[in-house]
């Protein structure tokens, strides 16, 4: 079977559906008293790609990137709890968006754990692709 044949036999959803998965913030939870789950799903590559140029900055030959931004965009792209846009949530905490909630709720390590997360749902930080090589002899 060629690979056309092994795609068109493939149900298409299971190909292209974003994964999702639930993930604990253990601070929170003892804090709460209650399990504090965040809901993540992965994100589309054209979003991703759109967040991380919105996270770089070039001048002239230097490039640099605004990890903080970056990691912000993950986790508003990424979470997604509506509770979070809670107008009554935001207004409790002092937040104007899901970000500023996000940047008060979260410790720096949390922020850094949730990206994380949901970066490696979108493919990175693992070998997501096999390189097969032709030998010659």
């Amino acid at each position: 079977m060629n690979l056309a044949e092994a795609l068109l036999a493939t149900d298409a959803g299971r190909i292209t559906k974003l994964d999702t998965k639930e993930f604990e913030i253990p601070r929170l939870t003892k804090l709460i008293g209650a399990p504090f789950i965040l809901h993540l799903k992965e994100i589309p590559p054209k979003r991703v790609r759109e967040i991380q140029d919105a996270s770089t900055k070039i001048e002239g030959n230097s490039v640099s990137a605004d990890t903080y931004k970056l990691y912000m965009g993950l986790l508003c792209a990424g979470i997604t709890d509506r509770d979070f846009d809670n107008k009554e949530v935001l207004k409790h905490y002092g937040a104007a968006t899901r970000a500023d909630l996000f940047s008060k709720m979260f410790t720096a390590g949390e922020i850094q754990d949730i990206a994380q997360e949901i970066s490696d749902m979108c493919g990175f930080g693992k070998k997501s692709t096999k390189v097969v090589e032709d030998v010659k002899n």
